[in-house]
């Protein structure tokens, strides 16, 4: 898929794919760091120190995925008002990832 892109590809789709990358990779990290901070909230045992560190994780992960999508948000608008023509809607990157997701099953 990426080989393909890289060889046959214009400069727009390759920014487009590495920005859906990007965020696919941020919401990952997200889901992870929430989890994570659960489990430490879930262990701190009432001791208040665990608990304030595991909602800043909770907390931070959430701030940095609104980060990301913000960006995601910022180029868009910019590509627009510099009618770069840049398209890379949500249904792009849910297809890039059921390709990710098949090629990683081998399916």
């Amino acid at each position: 898929m990426l080989r393909s892109l890289l060889e046959d590809g214009n400069i727009m789709q390759i920014i487009s794919v590495f920005i859906a990358l990007g965020l696919i990779a941020a919401t990952i990290l997200c889901i992870i760091f929430i989890i994570i901070g659960g489990i430490s909230f879930i262990l701190s045992a009432g001791n208040e120190d665990k608990i304030k560190k595991a909602v800043h994780t909770i907390r931070y992960s959430i701030v940095g995925l609104i980060v990301a999508f913000i960006a995601y948000f910022l180029v868009l608008f910019i590509a627009r008002l510099l009618e770069i023509p840049f398209e890379l809607s949500f249904s792009d990157i849910i297809d890039l990832m059921q390709q990710i997701l098949s090629a990683m099953s081998g399916g």
